[in-house]
């Protein structure tokens, strides 16, 4: 589900380049959309530690999801998509993160 979230949140990071209308506008949508490689290895792999820094990564992206609902009415369709994936990349992330960390414990145990 996580990677889901993912690639929906790199998607509408890459639709910014639709949206705006200045010259910067494929930088910006690059620079929106790179740090969003960094975890789908590690989703894949199914790390731990990856689910969890996810998790924070995601915060910048609600906090653009915010800014752009208040700032710019016009970007309304981005920041809902935005807020939409990055709340559920969040939720889904830190959830997974935890079953992960107790099937490890359970397992450890022994049982």
């Amino acid at each position: 589900m996580s990677l889901i979230f993912l690639l929906g949140l790199m998607g509408s990071q890459l639709g910014l380049v639709f949206w705006l209308e200045t010259e910067y506008r494929l930088l910006i949508a690059g620079l929106l959309f790179v740090p969003l490689l960094l975890p789908i290895r590690g989703i894949i792999a199914n790390r731990h530690y990856t689910f969890k820094w996810t998790g924070f990564l995601t915060l910048l992206y609600f906090c653009i999801g915010v800014s752009e609902a208040f700032v710019n009415p016009e970007h309304r369709l981005y920041s809902s998509l935005t807020l939409l994936f990055s709340c559920l990349l969040f939720f889904t992330s830190i959830y997974y993160s935890r079953y992960l960390r107790l099937s490890k414990a359970k397992a450890d145990s022994g049982e």
